[in-house]
């Protein structure tokens, strides 16, 4: 069953003083850490461990989907398991580089496995003779290139600054309209904005048009969903929840009626949060 309750109440606002994301140093989500707050940015090495972070009263910042690839599933899997919920959300632009040392003979690009799906093309066509290997993160890519003069990374440009490499090729990417959304996570959500989003967790009952039902309750209200992704409980085979956004805030009276209809239509139903909706940054071109 999902790790929450159905529940329209907030938890106490703590003071924050630092931003939790994944390390090492160079990757997108240190990126969206920083532009999500000008607080310190502390680095961790697993999605684990900036839940831990979360659960202690710090933000937390995960990816948790790719214009591209689609959703990041381990944040999805450590939303429902756990009692934290989503207070805003970052938006930026995924532009791959190839770092390396100029003039070294590149034997294999190295890097984390979505970003070398996001520049398949590029790899299959500019570097078709050369081996790819995935690795833990696009900064682990950058810290192997940095000993190994054979190795090329691909990773954000930050990083060729941050291990002293140098940019081979830029905007490698296969669609250069590459956006990743990250989820700022804590212990609170945040008051109506007027320009909200809520995301919730939510399993059907066992029923022929449970889902319809379920949905109908959105469409009644001409309440606009934005995502609907189903995702394996991992309790048995076929069982699955389904992850939603729809415009709006969970404490506006519209969308706060068609929750409790909701939860007539639902086996369990865990609210993760209602959150200002984050610029587009290809909006601000």
């Amino acid at each position: 069953m999902l790790g929450g309750k159905f529940d329209f109440g907030v938890m106490p606002i703590l003071c924050l003083m630092v931003v939790v994301s994944l390390g090492p140093k160079g990757t997108f989500s240190e990126k969206a850490a920083r532009e999500w707050s000008d607080k310190k940015v502390r680095l961790e090495s697993s999605s684990e461990d900036v839940v831990k972070a979360v659960e202690e009263g710090e933000t937390g910042v995960l990816p948790f989907e790719n214009s591209l690839e689609g959703t990041v599933l381990r944040t999805v899997d450590l939303l429902a398991a756990h009692d934290i919920l989503i207070k805003g959300e970052v938006v930026i632009e995924i532009d791959h580089c190839l770092l390396g040392y100029s003039g070294s003979e590149i034997r294999e690009v190295v890097s984390h496995s979505q970003a070398l799906r996001q520049c398949r093309e590029y790899l299959t066509h500019e570097l078709n003779n050369i081996d790819v290997r995935a690795v833990s993160s696009t900064a682990k890519a950058v810290e192997l290139t940095k000993s190994e003069e054979e190795l090329a990374a691909v990773a954000p440009r930050e990083a060729a600054n941050e291990y002293g490499l140098d940019i081979l090729d830029e905007g490698i990417q296969d669609v250069k309209d590459n956006l990743t959304r990250f989820l700022v996570l804590g212990l609170e959500d945040c008051p109506p904005s007027g320009n909200d989003k809520t995301t919730l967790l939510f399993y059907v009952k066992d029923r022929p048009g449970s889902l319809y039902d379920s949905l109908g309750v959105f469409a009644e209200r001409d309440i606009n969903l934005t995502k609907l992704e189903s995702r394996p409980s991992r309790e048995k085979l076929g069982d699955y929840f389904f992850i939603l956004d729809f415009e709006g805030h969970r404490k506006d009276k519209k969308f706060k009626k068609a929750l409790v209809e909701l939860k007539n239509h639902v086996r369990d139903l865990k609210i993760l949060g209602s959150y200002p909706k984050a610029t587009n940054p290809q909006n601000k071109k």
